[in-house]
């Protein structure tokens, strides 16, 4: 486990140990309060936020995106060890986006439905027996969603009869409740596909409560489609230099500082970041506020940064630099805790609970 060393409230962000997750107040409550004034414009027809708290595993963050206007009142995680957590911190209303499949997993999220009201998505007619089964030995109800699949490889029932079909299978279960449909699916190619399937099920005599799509690099297209309910938006509170690319009214609130720890030739400068403090799955990090600067690589603790002419006399040896993280998700699993900054000082100092909770 990380051993940071704790500063006191009010210390300037510079004197913070390095490297460092630093989210910046300021731009995280605008990115949370920009989908919450969009929301609350939409009007009451429109559908609602649901958070998805995969990118940055933070029960603070959370609380921050549930004050705000427009949401369901509930998060969504991507396993039953972010739920958990997630209920130890005192979230009650959570949507599970996976298929829970191992016995151990059932009987754990089956645990937590006693303290929580927990919602779950299937796609096979053998997770829909096992799900009641062990619901019924607990003692508890198990809220259940369609998984659709609309495209690429990933989970999921076809739309259509498929769905309806596993549908009713959840809804003639004892232990189970049909809450309705969810998909990965975010073009509004696949949503339409998911709300053909919801006449589908509604004709068949079937109430379908919960339609669960979209995220947030198209959460305007998603929750203005008659019989979108949830919008399970991930990455807009945090954001990150993959997602701002497709939503530049959104700023991305967390960077890793770094300081620079050698100059070993003309155009190089090192620093303390490397794929350990900033990872680099999806893609190299951004360097912010220095104009000619680009990270080009990243080895196990250090990262390799490039000088143009122009900023070359101004880097040296202490001097701290931000890197903004391409995929803010696999960048805050690597943190036990990250620095709340207001105005260049600090604010708290926040756990990443879930941090690794994978099963």
């Amino acid at each position: 486990m990380e051993r940071p060393i704790f500063k006191p409230v009010g210390t300037p962000v510079e004197e913070l140990d390095t490297p460092a997750l630093v989210v910046d107040l300021n731009i995280l409550e605008k990115n949370i309060g920009l989908l919450s004034a969009y929301l609350q414009r939409s009007g009451p027809a429109a559908a609602k936020l649901r958070p998805h708290v995969e990118s940055h595993r933070c029960p603070a963050i959370a609380r921050k995106q549930l004050v705000a206007a427009g949401t369901v009142g509930g998060i969504c995680v991507s396993t039953v060890g972010q739920a958990e957590v997630f209920a130890e911190h005192g979230f009650t209303d959570m949507l599970v986006a996976n298929e829970i499949i191992p016995a151990q997993k059932i009987r754990r999220l089956c645990t937590l439905a006693r303290q929580a009201s927990i919602t779950v998505a299937v796609d096979q007619v053998q997770n829909v027996q096992d799900l009641s089964d062990a619901a019924g030995l607990h003692g508890v109800a198990v809220q259940v969603v369609v998984d659709i699949h609309t495209s690429g490889n990933g989970c999921g029932v076809e739309p259509g009869q498929p769905a309806l079909d596993l549908a009713r299978m959840v809804q003639q279960a004892p232990h189970l409740e049909f809450a309705g449909l969810m998909s990965r699916e975010g073009p509004i190619e696949g949503i339409q596909q998911v709300l053909d399937t919801r006449d589908l099920l509604e004709q068949a005599g079937l109430a379908v409560r919960m339609v669960c799509v979209g995220a947030s690099y198209d959460y305007e297209v998603a929750c203005h489609l008659t019989g979108v309910t949830e919008v399970l938006a991930e990455t807009y509170a945090l954001m990150d230099a993959r997602y701002q690319q497709s939503r530049p009214q959104l700023t991305p609130a967390a960077s890793v500082m770094a300081t620079v720890t050698s100059r070993p030739e003309p155009g190089t400068a090192i620093v303390d970041a490397g794929q350990k403090a900033v990872g680099i799955d999806t893609g190299l990090p951004l360097v912010r506020d220095l104009p000619g600067v680009t990270a080009v690589a990243l080895s196990a603790e250090h990262g390799r940064l490039q000088l143009s002419e122009a900023v070359e006399s101004r880097v040296a040896l202490g001097d701290k630099v931000w890197l903004t993280p391409w995929d803010i998700g696999t960048c805050a699993n690597l943190y036990d805790y990250m620095h709340a900054v207001r105005d260049g000082r600090l604010e708290a100092v926040w756990a990443v609970a879930a941090r690794g909770r994978y099963r």
